[in-house]
């Protein structure tokens, strides 16, 4: 099983969108990275995103580029200051390739609390990282930006 962890894409300023939904160059920047990653066979069965705008609308554009058809789900636990500890043994559970989509420091501490390696990595808006499990070890396979 493949757990891909990625931050929303970049977001409106509160004054142009209240909801702080994707800007122009957001959704843009999230739909050119969905599309070079679809040429490299990545599916999810999957997708969760918090209840925020921008989360939502990363997952939807993620998901109608590389698992059309899928319906991302909203679920608790995945806003910016939630622990990601609870999640954990759930996501221990899962057997299917995962794309959950969130925000910082949420998407950094998740990755940090599965893989146990510090995180030096940049998280700029649409980031996405690839964890895989072996020998009972979370490892990063590869990070993307848009």
């Amino acid at each position: 099983m493949k757990l891909y962890l990625m931050r929303h894409g970049e977001a409106a300023s509160e004054q142009i969108d209240p909801q702080q939904g994707l800007s122009a160059h957001g959704r843009a920047g999230i739909e050119n990275l969905a599309t070079r990653l679809a040429g490299q066979d990545i599916q999810f069965a999957q997708i969760f995103h918090s209840d925020k705008t921008r989360a939502k609308q990363t997952a939807e554009i993620m998901g109608r580029i590389l698992a059309p058809g899928l319906m991302p789900e909203q679920r608790s636990g995945l806003k910016p200051n939630d622990d990601p500890h609870k999640l954990i043994a759930e996501i221990e559970s899962w057997q299917q390739d995962t794309l959950i989509c969130s925000h910082l420091p949420f998407v950094p501490s998740l990755i940090v609390q599965l893989s146990g390696q510090p995180q030096g990595m940049g998280f700029v808006p649409g980031t996405i990282v690839c964890l895989e499990k072996e020998n009972h070890v979370w490892k990063i396979n590869w990070m993307e930006t848009p």
